[in-house]
């Protein structure tokens, strides 16, 4: 479990969590050239990603205050609006990545941009619940 509590940290690093997100776009554009290497690559960016980044000093940030919301908030399961958006993002993620690979280009524009917005949405809820339970036990 430290092990973990560690990773989630340095993933609360603004920029190991905006560049993971941006990471969308080039997951796309490798499965819609059907790069099979650039596609590993990019998968391979987002599991390293947290162990690249330092803990950041600092947990001010929309991004870090996002993303330990996000770990508070799934040690303890409940079905709530932020369970919705995560839903909806894995809803529209599934048929961009279909479209990408299908080279269907406004299909995968649109469920991309969707689900790039309710992950954003997600990350959001994150930051307010991190905001409301900070300083607090569960």
């Amino acid at each position: 479990m430290a092990i973990l509590g560690k990773y989630w940290e340095r993933h609360a690093n603004p920029w190991s969590g905006a560049t993971r997100i941006a990471t969308y776009p080039f997951l796309l554009l490798s499965i819609w050239y059907h790069n099979w290497y650039a596609v590993a690559a990019v998968i391979a960016w987002v599991i390293i990603n947290p162990l690249v980044f330092p803990k950041p000093r600092k947990f001010d940030s929309w991004l870090s205050k996002g993303v330990m919301g996000e770990k508070r908030w799934t040690e303890h399961w409940r079905w709530d609006f932020n369970l919705l958006l995560n839903f909806m993002n894995a809803l529209c993620f599934i048929p961009s990545l279909y479209a990408a690979y299908m080279t269907l280009f406004w299909p995968m524009l649109c469920f991309g941009a969707l689900s790039f917005v309710f992950k954003l949405w997600f990350v959001d809820r994150m930051a307010v619940y991190y905001e409301r339970k900070k300083g607090r036990e569960f």
